[in-house]
């Protein structure tokens, strides 16, 4: 159950996860793989980042997402949850993407296997009172993407830090094969940008799974 649920769709498992820690009353916290099909966002969605930008003799790729070393903590009701280090940095500059590497442990990082993604800010909603934004992670560009779901109080900064959300399919979206025993074949087809919007304001009324946030290296 490594990395368990912080990125069950995006990066790192390979597998439906699904938990039985009690999130409230009779719910599991859980975290399935959400996959389209092809990529539903992107250059042409203004919230993707990285992105490219032009300006006088200046040309390069920026992002709204801070570069570095992420740390996963689990919710305390996210009792499976195990902390792990995520590391996003910009693919190049002429060809904007994020590479991502996970590990468990932070000196991890320097070995792991690269990824290519982009964060998308899907939307807003509301909360307890107040106004969020919604986020994923998505990762892989053929065949198709995967997704994480995240959230932020909006604010001017550069973004160091999210809520990661559980990831509860809808259940005329699972799609699964049968007769392979302990393999996992089960995942959740979300095929449109209304539709994972959708979900995401529907995670975000429940428990997290726990928060990603930067870590400054010390000097």
């Amino acid at each position: 159950m490594k990395h368990l649920s912080a990125w069950a769709a995006g990066i790192g498992l390979a597998a439906l996860v699904s938990i039985s820690a009690p999130a409230l009353a009779g719910e599991e916290m859980a975290g399935e793989r959400i996959h389209s099909s092809l990529p539903l966002y992107t250059f042409d969605w203004e919230q993707m980042w990285p992105r490219s930008f032009s300006s006088g003799d200046e040309f390069g790729c920026t992002s709204r997402v801070q570069f570095g070393d992420w740390r996963f903590t689990p919710s305390p009701n996210n009792s499976f949850g195990e902390q792990h280090w995520e590391r996003f940095t910009n693919y190049g500059v002429f060809h904007c993407s994020a590479i991502m590497r996970t590990a468990d442990e932070q000196s991890g990082l320097d070995e792991a296997q690269s990824e290519y993604g982009f964060f998308v800010q899907l939307g807003t909603a509301r909360a307890a009172g107040a106004e969020w934004e919604l986020w994923a992670l998505q990762k892989g560009f053929n065949p198709g993407s995967e997704y994480t779901l995240l959230a932020r109080e909006p604010d001017s900064a550069e973004i160091d830090r999210f809520i990661v959300l559980q990831q509860r399919c809808p259940s005329g979206s699972k799609l699964e094969a049968k007769g392979f025993d302990i393999w996992v074949t089960r995942y959740c087809a979300v095929n449109s940008r209304s539709e994972l919007l959708s979900l995401s304001r529907k995670m975000l009324a429940l428990p997290p799974l726990g928060v990603i946030e930067r870590v400054v290296k010390a000097e």
